[in-house]
């Protein structure tokens, strides 16, 4: 991933409000903020529903991001690493809830608990 979509990203995280602007620390390409990032993306679901990573495959570093809701798992991102891939799916939250609003946390969106 190159400088200007790393900053595209960040960008894009303030913008929905998974970051703050004036925040220290860089999800995209560091594994503790990325975990922050993590928490935050979970905190936007319903109670029966989290945020699952996987190894893409065991010869690989390749990392997927996942929805675990009930007996279903919904893919929400996917990349190189952790950190980009959390961030591909915390980009990809605001697409899934509304596909599927009974995973949100807000109850006004639907959400069944």
């Amino acid at each position: 991933m190159t400088d200007h979509e790393r900053q595209a990203i960040t960008a894009k995280l303030v913008e929905l409000g998974f970051w703050g602007t004036d925040e220290p620390g860089d999800p995209v390409g560091d594994y503790h903020d990325a975990k922050t990032l993590h928490a935050r993306v979970g905190a936007r679901l319903a109670g029966d529903a989290f945020v699952v990573s996987t190894f893409a495959s065991s010869h690989s570093s390749a990392r997927r991001v996942l929805i675990s809701h009930g007996e279903r798992l919904y893919p929400l991102g996917a990349a190189d690493n952790y950190p980009e891939s959390i961030c591909l799916a915390a980009l990809a939250l605001h697409q899934f809830l509304e596909e599927h609003p009974e995973c949100a946390a807000d109850q006004e969106r639907g959400c069944k608990t």
